[in-house]
């Protein structure tokens, strides 16, 4: 029974020691993308493969689309972005290669090595994302059906709200 009651206690420290790692962040990571107005981080590139990404800039069509109203905070899980925005074609660009990105970022306000097709012309740089507009970013994972959509507020904040279509 000592035996018994010996190895119920070791299991249960063993897990409490592990539950307490994998909450605290020391746990695997999980694979992140983060959005600013200057540059994009996304854990999902890599040197092999998976190296895209499309902007483009979004038309509000919906006025209850409002990141800081309540009913879009208690809603914004449910929303139907794409009846609340539509493509606003002045504005596309997309990248897709293999070089490797510097520090972890892509920059849209600095020169990455490399070019971004802007409406249909390459250049360099593409400036900081413009403040009070929305955004789609795809092509970031191998899902074709993932998106992020972005809002820049007046201050240069971003708010970031991913849909994942692969399901529906």
């Amino acid at each position: 029974m000592k035996k018994i009651t010996q190895a119920l206690l070791t299991i249960l420290i063993i897990g409490l020691v592990y539950l307490a790692v994998f909450w605290s962040g020391f746990g695997p990571d999980e694979k992140r993308i983060e959005i600013t107005n200057e540059y994009i981080i996304n854990d999902h590139w890599n040197d092999k493969y998976n190296n895209a990404i499309q902007i483009d800039k979004m038309i509000l069509l919906d006025k209850d689309l409002d990141v800081f109203s309540n009913l879009f905070i208690k809603n914004a899980h449910y929303w139907d972005f794409d009846k609340s925005l539509t493509k606003d074609d002045s504005f596309t660009c997309s990248y897709w290669g293999i070089k490797s990105t510097k520090e972890g970022k892509v920059f849209f306000n600095k020169n990455n090595g490399w070019n971004w097709t802007v409406n249909g012309t390459e250049q360099p740089i593409l400036g900081k994302l413009e403040n009070s507009k929305w955004y789609k970013f795809s092509k970031l994972l191998m899902n074709t059906k993932f998106y992020t959509y972005v809002f820049v507020d007046s201050v240069g904040q971003t708010h970031m709200y991913n849909v994942n279509k692969a399901n529906w």
